[in-house]
C-alpha cells in the first residue's frame, strides 16, 4: 500500500504541472524505490485553464507609460500562475481603434486586446472576437463576478465577447487655495450644480482663478444631464432623447455659465485639458476621474487638490461610468492560453493589485473597499450611485456621443442657440440609432 500511495502522489503532481504548461520530470527507472524524494512544488496559484503547449500570445492596448506599467506588472503576475504561456506586450498609445480594425482586416490583430464600445460594435456581430461563455464556464468565471452595470456593453445575442478590465467615473476636483482666496467654503459631497455655479462666479469675479473648467465633452455633460432627469437615448437604444426639456435645461445651465464667465474651456486657459488646468492652478474646479491621483502625484506633486462626489441636480445625483474591456481574437491559434490570460488579468487577484496602484477601480463589487487614496475614494462614489450609467446607447454609441459634443461646441462658438444645437444633435443621433 505504501508504494501505491507514493506512485499516486507522483501522478497527481505530474497532472498539476501539466495543467500549468510545465513538463513533469522524467523517471529513469521503475518506481521500485521504497522512499523516493519528491520535491514539493512552489504554490503559485492555479492557471485559469489547461492551456495549449508552447503557447505564445500577443496582448495589445492603449495607454501612457503609467498604464503600460500596470499591464507589464500584470503579465509578470500571470507568468507565475501560467508559466507555460509567453505573453508579448505591444502597446498602441494612439489611434488604437483604427489600428485594430486595420489589423483585424489584414489578419494580423493581436491574440488579446482592449475592447471598447467601438471595437465591440466592429467585431462582435461577425464574431471576430471570440465568445467567451464556454471557456468562462470551464474556468469557473461568471458574469456575476463583475459589476452588473459594466456587462451589457460586452454582451450580444446572449453571448459574452469581452470582460471589463477596469472602470472609472467623475468627481468634482478643486483647488482649496482658490476657495480660500475667494473667501468661500470648499465643496462638499452635498453640493448641487447650482452651488458649483455660485462658487465659480465668485471665484471668477475675484480674478485670480478661472471658476469651473469644462470643454465640449459629452462625458462631462452627461452627469449634468442625468441629474436634471435627462439621458441621451431610451433604454432600448432606439430613440434619441437629446431635445427633451430635461437635456435642454441642463444644456442651458452650461451655456449660461459660459456666457457669464463662470465656466471656462481648456483652450481659454491655454491648456490641453481641464486636469492640466487644475495642475497649473489656473482654475478652481472641474470634473475629472481617478486618473487625477497619478497625474497630480507625478506631474504636479506640489499642488494641493481635493475631490468630492459629483454634484446633484434638481432631480437626482448621477454619474457617468467609463468602462473598457479585454477580448480574444477569434483567430488566435491559442484560444485557451489567450482566455486564461484574459481571465487572470480581469480576475479578483490581479484586479486587487491594480487598485493599489491608483490606476483604476476593480470591476468586482466585492473589492470596492480596496481604494486607499481619499480623493480617489471620493471620486469613485459617483460610479456607485444607483442612477449612474455606463454611457452606452447601442452599436452607434460613439456617434451619439459625438453629436452631443458637437452641439456643445456650436453653443460655445455662438453658432447656434441651445435649442438649435440640440435639435440638430437629436436629428443626427436619431439617424444613427435608426440604422
Amino acid at each position: 500500500m505504501k508504494k501505491f500511495s507514493l506512485l499516486s502522489l507522483l501522478i497527481i503532481a505530474s497532472m498539476i504541472l501539466a495543467a500549468c504548461g510545465s513538463t513533469a520530470p522524467e523517471t529513469t527507472q521503475a518506481p521500485v524505490v521504497e522512499e523516493p524524494v519528491v520535491e514539493e512544488p512552489v504554490d503559485k496559484g492555479s492557471c485559469p485553464l489547461a492551456v495549449e503547449d508552447g503557447a505564445v500570445i500577443t496582448f495589445s492596448g492603449w495607454g501612457d507609460e503609467s498604464e503600460q506599467k500596470v499591464y507589464r506588472d500584470s503579465i509578470e503576475r500571470f507568468k507565475s500562475v501560467c508559466p507555460g504561456v509567453t505573453v508579448n506586450y505591444t502597446p498602441v498609445p494612439a489611434d488604437f481603434q483604427t489600428k485594430m480594425k486595420a489589423q483585424m482586416a489584414g489578419g494580423t490583430a493581436p491574440d488579446v486586446f482592449y475592447v471598447d464600445d467601438q471595437l465591440m460594435t466592429a467585431f462582435a456581430p461577425s464574431e471576430q472576437i471570440m465568445p467567451l461563455d464556454d471557456l468562462m464556464a470551464e474556468a469557473g468565471v461568471s458574469t456575476d463576478d463583475f459589476l452588473a452595470s459594466l456587462m451589457p456593453i460586452y454582451q450580444l445575442n446572449g453571448k459574452t465577447y469581452a470582460l471589463p478590465k477596469d472602470w472609472g467615473t467623475l468627481g468634482l476636483i478643486y483647488i482649496p487655495k482658490a476657495f480660500a482666496d475667494a473667501g468661500i467654503d470648499e465643496p462638499t459631497a452635498d453640493w448641487t450644480w447650482d452651488d458649483v455655479r455660485a462658487a465659480a462666479n465668485t471665484i471668477a469675479e475675484k480674478g485670480n482663478y478661472g471658476g469651473f473648467c469644462m470643454g465640449n465633452d459629452w462625458a462631462r455633460f452627461l452627469p449634468i444631464a442625468l441629474s436634471y432627469g435627462g439621458s441621451y437615448a431610451t433604454a432600448d437604444y432606439t430613440t434619441a432623447t437629446l431635445d427633451t426639456p430635461e437635456v435642454l435645461e441642463a444644456a442651458n445651465l452650461v451655456a449660461d455659465m459660459f456666457e457669464e464667465g463662470s465656466l471656462v474651456r481648456p483652450v481659454d486657459l491655454s491648456t490641453g485639458w481641464c486636469g492640466e488646468a487644475i495642475g497649473l492652478e489656473a482654475v478652481a474646479m472641474t470634473t475629472e476621474g481617478g486618473w487625477m491621483v497619478n497625474t497630480m502625484k507625478n506631474t504636479y506633486p506640489d499642488v494641493e487638490w481635493k475631490a468630492v462626489e459629483i454634484p446633484a441636480g434638481p432631480v437626482k445625483k448621477a454619474d457617468v461610468i467609463f468602462v473598457n474591456g479585454i477580448g480574444v481574437n477569434a483567430a488566435t491559434p491559442y484560444p485557451k492560453a489567450a482566455a486564461a490570460f484574459l481571465f487572470y488579468v480581469t480576475g479578483f487577484d490581479n484586479q486587487a493589485e491594480i487598485v493599489k496602484t491608483g490606476f483604476a477601480y476593480s470591476t468586482h463589487p466585492s473589492q470596492a473597499d480596496l481604494i486607499v487614496d481619499e480623493n480617489d475614494k471620493a471620486i469613485a462614489q459617483g460610479g456607485l450611485l444607483p442612477d449612474s450609467v455606463v454611457a452606452f446607447w447601442g452599436p452607434n454609441t460613439g456617434k451619439v456621443n459625438d453629436a452631443v459634443s458637437q452641439a456643445l461646441e456650436r453653443i460655445f462658438l455662438g453658432d447656434q442657440t441651445v435649442e438649435e444645437a440640440f435639435a440638430q444633435a437629436q436629428t443626427e443621433a436619431q439617424t444613427v440609432l435608426s440604422e
